[in-house]
């Protein structure tokens, strides 16, 4: 590509029509813009004008950040047009944001390339912008966009939102809850299982004995729930009803405790197919804490493990600023 610096003087439609504009003139004619024509009479009245002609294999700073979205794009995303030179990736359906974040680096890494996103892991919303990608010159040589796109096709999906599922989901209490709080649980439960698209089997208050329990734990199996919300266990007593009797159930208990605050209490385990996740108090489904960090894993695959749990340390001062990360539940 080649620069051009033009007096008033020189600025004739021949000269102009074709080339980019490096700056912003106002409102109506911005940076990038081809200019035609029509464009003349306005750029007479700057003392000094800077373009860019195009040279074969050049490409055009719009151009390049469609060919930049839609090689980062993959399912769940789609690319909107570009606005003042960058384009915008957006959710097409309610799930989970997975970020390659090591791709992310390396295109970030050639020059004049800038891909930014949301963080990896994230409930999103359908609608909801996670990512954009843009170049920062008016244009840039075709063979840096090729090496882009041959750098994100190595990874692909570099971002993707993988849908949730309607987990069939149970929810058990071993607390004994007050009109007003049952009231304001229930509340809770069915705002973030509704938010998922859960199937809600039940919400059931059991005492908080071994054989309450333990039955709790039966209908697990006999209703065929994949997900199990379980409210009121202490998760430092090794001897608590819900972590003896999952293991008669032949359940097994895989954490307890999370790097998190708050949320640090709640505990992982597994019955046959269904995931176990456990909060100390019912209290724990009224606010955003570590639980709903690990929801949104859940649903998108059905499962959790240890390492979702170890995963939670960054970022883990929840109630410090983190609250972006929590899905957007209405």
């Amino acid at each position: 590509m080649r620069v051009l610096r033009l007096r008033a003087a020189d600025l004739r439609p021949e000269i102009v029509t074709g080339r980019v504009l490096t700056h912003d003139v106002g409102p109506g004619l911005r940076k990038g813009a081809i200019l035609g024509p029509e464009h003349v009479d306005a750029l007479r009245g700057l003392p000094e004008v800077h373009l860019v002609e195009l040279e074969e294999g050049d490409v055009h700073e719009d151009e390049a950040a469609r060919r930049l979205g839609a090689a980062v794009a993959g399912p769940g995303t789609r690319v909107g047009p570009p606005v003042q030179s960058q384009v915008r990736l957006v959710a097409t359906r309610r799930g989970l944001l997975r970020v390659d974040r090591e791709a992310v680096d390396r295109l970030n890494h050639l020059p004049a390339v800038g891909v930014f996103t949301l963080v990896d892991g994230q409930a999103v919303d359908e609608g909801e912008e996670v990512a954009g990608a843009k170049v920062t010159p008016v244009a840039v040589p075709g063979f840096l966009i090729r090496e882009a796109e041959r750098a994100a096709a190595a990874a692909r999906p570099v971002v993707r939102v993988d849908a949730f599922r309607s987990l069939r989901t149970l929810v058990v209490v071993t607390e004994r809850l007050k009109p007003r709080a049952r009231e304001l649980f229930a509340q809770a439960v069915t705002r973030k299982l509704g938010w998922y698209g859960a199937e809600l089997l039940a919400v059931r208050e059991v005492a908080r004995s071994g054989p309450a329990v333990r039955e709790a734990y039966e209908q697990v199996r006999q209703e065929d729930a994949e997900l199990v919300l379980f409210a009121g266990a202490s998760s430092i007593d090794p001897l608590d009803a819900a972590y003896a009797e999952l293991e008669a159930a032949g359940g097994e208990l895989l954490r307890q405790g999370a790097p998190a605050h708050p949320g640090s209490m709640l505990w992982l385990g597994r019955l046959g197919r269904a995931v176990v996740l456990g909060v100390a108090s019912c209290a724990g489904f009224g606010k955003n804490t570590a639980l709903d960090l690990v929801l949104p894993f859940v649903f998108a695959y059905g499962e959790a493990d240890e390492l979702d749990f170890a995963r939670l340390g960054y970022g883990g001062l929840v109630e410090q600023g983190a609250g972006r990360r929590f899905p957007p539940y209405s």
